[in-house]
């Protein structure tokens, strides 16, 4: 080398460098990257409604000191900031990208809130209303806690104003039929892979559940053909044998909702777990059922006059039911949701508080609340409501599992905090529901067709009474979730992500997984969108599990955890983790109360029904297949800081956090399998394969790790947040630095020869 010039190129990796790339082809790449007009992604059925171009994007975090320029647009599915400057591209192989939602997209049921910011005050518009003035800056709050400024100094006023009312319009909607999912048309084109995934709309998805768990005294009941009998609940559920259709009609009458009660899920010993939601208290109150019919034509059923008498009459003759479906005829032990559990209006007390506390305004709001930052999260009372949440579940498990003993889970209706907790109780006693297709079924079978009230509890639709409706439970059941992950977590088949994916995919106006509030709306919504086209055809509801839809191949690989049990068992078929299910030992207390009348039991009941919960702990290294029983106390719990921190920079760790012990353990594993497949090949005398990361399904592979350094790319908000600010100073995670690193020392020294510009 002359000049002094020394070389840092590692040849071998020279040599196994992708071909050169032509000076054309850089050329093509960068208009491609940089000199394109500014338009937004569109989808199949997406018009844009308003945009305003020369828009400024600032960084929330840098006090609005860096920013980037681009065009915002409005559409009927999303806010979308579109621009040519650099720092919208990170490196591609960093980042999990949305195939609907590109990195500065926001879906319109995503936002929260709006607020105009004029001389350092802050102002909320409402929802609807119309600006006729200049906003300065617009800043929009998102529910996965972003802070997104706008600033329309230099757009003309026109365009900012049709674009800021255009928001405030479409961003809150008032009926579901104006949500995105109703226009979407993928034409004939489209492919839904959710095979695996069974949505419990069809007789043998619920006989298949009921092959594989195998209970005996149970059956498939028709009584709910049309909504019949429930609004709320699925056409077809499982009940005991011994009650006919009849019987479940008879009685329905004598439950809110006309909810009788259903199954859940059966233990191998015999016991059941039952969801029941409360008798009716009216005692001489006439009650008058108005329902609408699938073709608009309103009727009025005859009075029903119920007597309390009646009532318990009916209720013992279900629980005798019930009680008959166990080997032993036990009786089924009653589990009274409403006042061990926190209520929904108590959730979203505390899901405010956390919000608040991890959306700061900025670095001298972050750093203040740093000073007392255990303080302030235990003032939230988030972490609580998880703690009751799993406690809760694990004393029901135990009851089932080690008591054999059936459980009916009452609550008012049934739609809320039975969902979670009959969810988390067979997430601990069944591995196959910590499986991802497994989850997945969980999910429809006991959230979407069982009635959970999305529509209502995620604010899909702006009404004035939201305070007494919304209520993150579902987010509180995932956190739940995740805690066991953090505690087991070579007990499940998916990873964090997967769970914060899921969250993000519940407010994304497309699915209808996440959209309605009961299996009924669902079809009545269905019908009227196909009676406003005025023709033959429904529209297209796709469902989240279809994941093929928002990613790729690749990507999708982010799901799959590199600790699991059963996928480890592949490589070590004798180690002792894979043995029988062990039940854990039956404790000597009962359910603690945790709550009576919404309102917390005292410190000092709280602590000692918390330290009688210990005794639920099974032991530290479990099967992947066996019970799961967490430590639901002090340190056993965490903030899920991948989902509600991953937006604040100064609290990632560069280089580390559970990140970078995750890319380790997929190298160790995509090892593993190569090692695996040459042992293989040896033994059956065939030539040694080469094997990709879609056959180890490891996001990273141990013979290619994707050319960086760990420690100087990967963050603890891997895969969600960019590397750096949006003015970063180095060329890290920018096209042009995706192009050098795959040029050779030749094919640069001979561009430069060629005098080529």
């Amino acid at each position: 080398m002359s000049g002094g010039f020394k070389s840092y190129v590692n040849m071998n990796e020279v040599e196994k460098a992708e071909p050169e790339v032509q000076k054309k082809d850089v050329k093509k790449i960068a208009s491609e990257v940089f000199g394109g007009p500014l338009e937004p992604k569109l989808l199949p059925g997406e018009l844009v409604i308003a945009e305003g171009h020369n828009v400024l994007k600032f960084d929330s975090t840098d006090d609005f000191n860096h920013g980037i320029s681009g065009a915002l647009f409005c559409t009927n599915f999303k806010i979308s900031f579109v621009t040519a400057n650099r720092s919208s591209y990170d490196l591609g192989e960093l980042r999990q990208r949305n195939q609907l939602l590109s990195e500065h997209d926001i879906a319109l049921t995503c936002v929260e809130a709006v607020y105009q910011v004029w001389n350092g005050k802050k102002k909320r518009l409402p929802a609807g209303s119309n600006i006729q003035g200049r906003v300065g800056i617009l800043e929009i709050h998102c529910k996965d806690f972003r802070i997104l400024p706008f600033s329309f100094k230099f757009t003309p006023k026109e365009a900012e104003r049709n674009v800021v009312n255009a928001i405030l319009h479409h961003a809150f909607p008032t009926s579901l039929d104006l949500l995105f999912a109703f226009e979407y048309n993928p034409g004939k084109n489209l492919r839904i892979g959710i095979a695996d995934t069974p949505e419990f709309r069809a007789v043998k998805d619920w006989e298949r559940e009921l092959s594989r768990v195998n209970p005996s005294g149970w059956r498939v009941s028709f009584a709910n053909t049309n909504f019949k009998m429930s609004d709320t609940l699925p056409e077809q559920f499982i009940v005991p044998s011994s009650l006919s259709d009849h019987d479940l009609n008879n009685s329905s009458p004598h439950f809110v909702d006309g909810r009788v009660p259903l199954w859940s899920w059966s233990h191998q010993n015999g016991s059941a777990l039952v969801r029941m939601v409360e008798l009716r208290t009216d005692t001489t109150q006439t009650q008058y059922l108005e329902r609408t019919t699938i073709r608009k034509v309103k009727f009025v059923s005859p009075v029903v006059t119920i007597s309390q008498l009646s009532c318990r009459g009916v209720l013992d003759s279900m629980l005798r039911a019930i009680e008959s479906t166990h080997p032993e005829r036990t009786k089924a032990s009653i589990i009274d949701l409403g006042r061990l559990c926190p209520s929904p209006k108590y959730i979203q007390q505390a899901y405010y508080k956390l919000r608040d506390l991890c959306m700061p305004a900025g670095a001298e709001d972050f750093w203040a609340a740093d000073q007392k930052w255990y303080s302030l999260l235990d003032g939230t009372k988030w972490l609580q409501c998880v703690s009751a949440c799993l406690s809760v579940s694990s004393a029901v498990a135990e009851r089932i599992a080690g008591s054999r003993q059936t459980v009916v889970l009452r609550e008012y209706d049934g739609r809320d905090l039975s969902c979670v907790v009959a969810s988390l109780v067979q997430v601990i006693l069944d591995c196959h529901t910590r499986t991802l297709v497994g989850f997945q079924a969980l999910v429809q079978r006991e959230w979407v067709v069982s009635g959970h009230r999305f529509t209502d509890r995620l604010h899909h639709v702006h009404t004035m009474d939201r305070e007494s409706k919304e209520s993150p439970v579902f987010l509180l059941f995932l956190d739940c979730v995740w805690q066991l992950l953090q505690q087991f977590p070579s007990c499940f088949e998916f990873t964090e992500t997967y769970l914060t994916t899921l969250w993000d995919s519940a407010r994304v106006p497309l699915f209808a997984t996440f959209l309605f509030n009961s299996e009924r709306d669902r079809y009545v919504a269905c019908m009227d969108a196909k009676r406003d086209k005025n023709d033959n055809t429904s529209p297209t509801l796709m469902p989240v599990w279809d994941w093929s839809l928002q990613f790729s191949d690749q990507d999708r690989l982010l799901f799959n955890n590199p600790l699991y049990g059963g996928k480890l068992a592949e490589y070590f078929p004798e180690h002792p983790s894979n043995g029988p299910t062990v039940v854990p030992p039956n404790p000597t207390n009962t359910l603690g109360s945790f709550k009576s009348r919404n309102k917390w039991k005292s410190k000092k009941k709280k602590q000692a029904s918390a330290s009688a919960q210990v005794s639920f702990v099974a032991p530290s290294t479990p099967s992947f297949n066996g019970p799961l029983f967490p430590i639901n106390i002090g340190a056993g719990l965490k903030l899920w800081t991948q989902c509600y921190m991953r937006w604040i920079p100064w609290a990632h760790t560069v280089g580390g956090g559970p990140p970078s012990e995750y890319f380790h353990q997929c190298l160790l594993v995509d090892e593993l399998h190569i090692l695996n497949m040459k042992i293989h090949s040896l033994e059956m005398s065939k030539p040694d394969q080469h094997n990709t990361s879609q056959e180890s399904g490891m996001f990273f592979t141990f013979e290619s790790p994707r050319g960086f350094d760990a420690n100087d790319s990967l963050t603890s908000a891997f895969p969600y947040s960019p590397i750096g600010s949006m003015d970063r100073k180095s060329i890290v995670g920018t096209p042009l630095f995706s192009f050098l690193r795959r040029m050779s020392v030749s094919s640069y020294n001979g561009a430069a020869a060629n005098g080529d510009d």
